[in-house]
């Protein structure tokens, strides 16, 4: 199971957001360029980020700082405002490896099958950031702000049929609270597509809930708030999971 560490961007800043309420922010004093050459040190391969202002506004707001944060030497998948194929181009001629669409892909589907198709798809993933709704995961939308009456698993059925294989998957609920991931959602996503490389993200407090997910048949975590808790150590994470 690959370990992602992720590094949310904010007015140039590191931030973690609470259930993805902007006006639930904390901002960390580490630089973003120094946090990345730190998590490529301990052996991180590849690197999570996002642009929140980016996802807020509709238009990515930071590429240029997501370009330097390649320095560290780590792959790196961005997303945040990837709503355009002119924004997608620009991202991979940036040396972005993968791009993270989320909310045009249950807004405006014909246009994301169109960057999707101009791009490849095996350099997509696809974000659904879910609320539970009577057992039903509903993804949300521009960040977080606008929920929808989708049901995610029809929207992965939508997206596999092209190709894409990879999707990573949120708990809104559970982001940032560090009170475990929603295991019974991974469960239930590995079970109805076990094709597709699942990616978790949310609540992820510590190494059993990592072993857990592996377990699941989960391919990938993406790490964010654990990553600036002192009691925790990533370079131990990364070794563990290395050989999994």
């Amino acid at each position: 199971m690959l370990i992602i560490p992720a590094i949310d961007l904010r007015d140039g800043q590191c931030v973690r957001l609470k259930q993805g309420q902007f006006d639930e922010a904390t901002i960390y004093k580490s630089k973003p360029v120094e946090l990345a050459a730190c998590y490529a040190a301990m052996g991180a391969s590849r690197l999570h980020v996002v642009d929140l202002d980016g996802a807020k506004s509709g238009d990515m707001q930071q590429l240029n700082l997501i370009q330097s944060l390649q320095s560290a030497g780590m792959s790196v998948q961005a997303g945040g405002g990837v709503r355009s194929i002119a924004t997608a181009k620009a991202c991979m001629t940036s040396g972005v490896a993968t791009l993270v669409i989320g909310s045009i892909a249950i807004s405006e589907p014909d246009l994301a099958l169109d960057l999707i198709a101009e791009i490849n798809p095996q350099h997509i993933v696809l974000a659904l950031d879910v609320n539970i709704e009577n057992g039903i995961p509903r993804p949300a939308i521009h960040g977080w702000q606008t929920a929808t009456k989708s049901n995610a698993w029809d929207v992965v059925q939508c997206y596999l049929d092209v190709g894409v294989t990879t999707v990573l998957c949120t708990d809104i609920a559970q982001d940032g609270m560090m009170s475990g991931p929603n295991f019974k959602l991974y469960e239930e996503a590995v079970r109805r597509f076990p094709t597709i490389d699942w990616q978790a993200s949310g609540g992820i407090r510590d190494i059993s809930d990592m072993r857990t997910l592996s377990t699941l048949g989960v391919s990938a975590v993406i790490l964010g708030r654990i990553l600036y808790e002192p009691d925790f150590n990533f370079s131990a994470c990364l070794e563990e999971f290395a050989s999994c």
